[in-house]
């Protein structure tokens, strides 16, 4: 195939209208040429002889100048030209540079109206929809809060336990003082009787210098309190948990003021009324009978008279003491059984 068969409609347009803008310019430039030649011609020589050389130049300045705006007249038409046929060459783009397409439209589809009843119908159901949630919501938090009132019994339980155990062995040492007391009756008549005859005293003393206290425990009574889990129990639950607590306020109260304030006034009255060296023979766990030193140090009658009525005084409150403790205890055994049948807790 030839060279010029090659070339494309476009490239051979553009090669012709070059080669005609080039002739147009060589025709401007003869016809400038032409016609200064013939300004030049026309005037006979005698003519420009009298013609002046400045007015000469001036009018060769003004050819030349003509001259050269014909000239730059043309070059700005051939780049314009060039400009137009470029432009009509481009063709309109896309954002990822190929040819612009005609735009698809799609028209929404027509949405049918819906009448009042559909309306109220999607509103029941969201309405049905959210107070099955409620309700699902409802019962799994019930079913939680169950589970955990259940623990803090089981907790609750085991705490009766050991406090039973506590009561127990209270119980029993302040049934061994009370044993020893009982003799203080006889045994003030016989000082009264004979003042070297002391040696009744020794259990007295043994069994009034010390006591021991019943300590709670209370662990899962200030979870409930502090943690608010009391809301967690069943009415009957909660009631039964805070009886007990205001059982076992009770007695901590009557224990830490009432009973001490006595143990208080027996012990000083001891120290006082004590010989120093039979105090071997009164340690708690001594088995001495009978002191081998004066087991009195001071044989005042007013001082041993009042040493007894504090004795007495004493007894009394270990009594009211002893009999409070037994009553909690049972309560406590009472519940531990309640508990135990309600939730199986023997089980666990």
């Amino acid at each position: 195939m030839s060279e010029g068969g090659g070339r494309s409609p476009e490239v051979r347009k553009s090669e012709s209208q070059e080669v005609s803008m080039k002739s147009e310019v060589r025709s401007s430039k003869s016809e400038v040429k032409n016609k200064s030649e013939k300004e030049n011609t026309s005037a006979p020589d005698s003519y420009r002889d009298d013609i002046p050389q400045s007015e000469l130049n001036k009018q060769s300045e003004l050819t030349k100048s003509e001259t050269a705006t014909a000239l730059l007249s043309t070059d700005e038409n051939k780049q314009s030209r060039k400009i137009v046929n470029h432009n009509s060459e481009i063709e309109p783009l896309t954002t990822h540079n190929s040819p612009l397409t005609t735009m698809e439209v799609h028209h929404h589809p027509e949405v049918e109206k819906k009448g009042f009843k559909e309306y109220i119908l999607e509103g029941l159901m969201i309405f049905l929809a959210v107070t099955m949630g409620f309700f699902a919501e409802t019962i799994r938090e019930g079913i939680s809060e169950s589970a955990k009132g259940r623990e803090y019994i089981h907790s609750f339980a085991q705490d009766l336990r050991r406090d039973t155990a506590t009561f127990s062995g209270v119980i029993v040492f302040d049934a061994a003082k009370l044993m020893a007391l009982k003799s203080i009756f006889a045994c003030y008549d016989s000082i009264e009787n004979n003042s070297k005859s002391t040696g009744c005293l020794i259990p007295v003393m043994k069994s009034s210098i010390s006591n021991r206290v019943a300590n709670f425990t209370d662990g899962t009574l200030q979870q409930l309190k502090n943690a608010g889990g009391f809301r967690l129990l069943n009415k009957s639950d909660r009631d039964s948990v805070v009886a007990y607590d205001h059982a076992a306020r009770a007695y901590q109260n009557f224990e830490s003021t009432i009973f001490q304030q006595r143990q208080d006034i027996v012990r000083d009255i001891y120290v006082k009324l004590i010989n120093f060296k039979a105090r071997n023979e009164l340690l708690p766990d001594s088995l001495a009978v009978n002191a081998q030193s004066p087991l009195l140090f001071s044989n005042d009658k007013a001082f041993i008279n009042e040493y007894f009525n504090d004795l007495f005084l004493y007894r009394r409150v270990i009594m009211t003491q002893s009999a409070q403790l037994r009553r909690l205890s049972k309560r406590a055994t009472g519940l531990i059984k309640y508990f135990d049948k309600k939730y199986d807790l023997g089980n666990e």
